[in-house]
């Protein structure tokens, strides 16, 4: 009998996707190199739509909310909490769980900041969030090679990655009205 292959190690990730004035403000990870939603882990006893407000006000200096999309109906027994448009999950560092099914007796070495913290692969939950004041942001320089806002017609040509070009399409469908149930 073969043995089965323990799952990828999985980091739970939230960010979020400001429209406004029909752009989207996107930082540009200085890690990654890319352009992506500002967003990061979830720690302990937080919700994943208070990680997304807290990383983007990190990241860019923007106070936000996540924003209900779907109505909110009065309950005198819970919370309703505001809903992910998207998600999606992705190896983030598929080489290190490569190395830990043939070396599993090795402790993690590996130089990789999201390795280090046990991540193999990340869930992210994208939030639609809106401004609690104004939108005026501000770069985190340890964080981000740049901040920019983008119109819908710049996405195509962004310098990023095919799956958050398709995040922020949904995020721009989603901010249209009409485009939330």
């Amino acid at each position: 009998m073969q043995s089965q292959q323990p799952p990828p190690k999985i980091c739970y990730t939230a960010a979020g996707v400001l429209i406004h004035q029909d752009r989207v403000l996107l930082v540009k990870h200085k890690k990654l190199g890319f352009w992506l939603n500002p967003g990061g882990h979830i720690e302990e006893n937080e919700l994943p739509h208070e990680t997304a407000e807290r990383e983007f006000w990190e990241e860019t200096g923007v106070r936000v909310r996540a924003a209900h999309l779907a109505p909110v109906p009065v309950s005198d027994n819970g919370e309703f909490l505001p809903s992910p448009f998207l998600s999606n999950i992705h190896w983030i560092s598929e080489q290190n769980y490569q190395h830990r099914l043939k070396n599993p007796d090795q402790e993690n070495t590996a130089s990789n900041a999201y390795a280090k913290k046990g991540c193999e692969k990340h869930l992210s939950l994208l939030y639609l969030v809106e401004p609690v004041a104004g939108v005026e942001f501000q770069q985190n320089l340890e964080e981000s090679d740049g901040i920019e806002w983008f119109t819908e017609d710049q996405i195509s040509n962004l310098e990023t990655r095919d799956n958050i070009k398709f995040e922020i399409s949904q995020g721009f469908r989603q901010a249209k009205p009409g485009g939330r149930p």
